[in-house]
């Protein structure tokens, strides 16, 4: 068992290195790797417990510092390495797995929070300032890997005007922006860990297919689309940042009311990954889905209907 464990924390540090700087050698292709950077330390920590989770973190930690920018290091640990520790010990604590990815989120942010201000005490710059910097790395970088991939002149000049475009979008809605695409990472790293548990470990908490939003948080929602649309900057940021982390949620929620059904129909697994891929792919579906998530409240899709006959 030590033998194997020791051997899969090895494969665990070659596979989270991959997925982080995967799109360094895999061009654009590559980061779709970067969502399942967590994975091998969450689930080495499910399985074999919290200190091999660790371990892979540390290491994976220690090679970054030789093989990329500090600002890599920064970004690891305060959206993936932190995250990949924490969920798997409070799945591990038997908490509902939705708490687990809430308190994982939150904790990952803590982390964040706590690097950028010693970054900002430690070289006297404004937080704001910092984002714009971190911001502006990514755009480089993912401009030289458009270089790299062989787009042409024309191409290149049409994918530095979306880019700026969507640096601009994301400079507005980075606090929101980040909560959610930390979201994304626990969850898609939780039903990896669902996915791969058989008999190793437990997790705790209602079924997809049951789950649901607190009914409060509507209201949330609904004061957020009315501060995007205030005359006030301060209130119009505000909202817009709420919205970048509710909208999935109830995008989320609208997969377990399309979950519930296609749990009620025989369709074959292929068919169904099928439509869950073009869910998220296809438009309108994904607002459509974050239609039928916000509407479940008063609605209650999943509710089983009589057939008149």
């Amino acid at each position: 068992m030590k033998g194997q464990a020791a051997l899969l924390t090895a494969a665990g540090i070659g596979v989270t290195l991959v997925c982080l700087l995967g799109i360094n050698w895999l061009g654009p292709g590559g980061a779709i790797l970067n969502l399942l950077t967590p994975v091998a330390a969450a689930y080495l920590s499910m399985r074999y417990g919290l200190r091999t989770g660790i371990v892979v973190v540390v290491v994976v930690s220690l090679l970054l510092l030789q093989l990329a920018p500090v600002y890599t290091l920064a970004t690891y640990l305060g959206f993936f390495g932190i995250g990949s520790l924490l969920l798997p010990f409070l799945l591990q604590q038997r908490q509902p797995w939705d708490r687990a990815v809430f308190l994982s989120v939150v904790g990952s942010a803590l982390v964040s929070s706590m690097m950028a201000l010693m970054v900002i005490q430690g070289s006297e710059i404004r937080f704001e300032l910092l984002v714009d910097q971190l911001i502006q790395a990514e755009v480089d970088q993912a401009m030289l890997i458009y270089r790299d991939s062989g787009f042409s002149e024309s191409q290149l000049l049409e994918m530095q005007g979306i880019i700026d475009g969507l640096a601009g979008f994301i400079q507005k809605s980075f606090y929101g922006l980040y909560l959610a695409g930390a979201l994304v990472v626990q969850a898609l790293c939780l039903l990896i860990l669902q996915r791969l548990k058989k008999n190793h470990y437990l997790i705790a908490g209602t079924s997809f297919v049951s789950w649901r939003l607190p009914a409060g948080l509507i209201w949330i929602l609904i004061l957020s689309g009315f501060a995007l649309l205030a005359p006030f900057e301060v209130l119009a940021l505000t909202g817009r940042n709420l919205l970048a982390v509710l909208l999935p949620l109830y995008f989320l929620q609208g997969l377990a009311v399309v979950s519930s059904f296609l749990q009620r129909k025989a369709y074959s697994p292929p068919i169904k990954g099928l439509i869950y891929a073009l869910l998220f792919i296809l438009n309108p579906l994904p607002l459509i889905i974050t239609g039928v998530g916000v509407f479940d409240l008063w609605i209650d899709f999943r509710r089983p209907r009589k057939k008149d006959i």
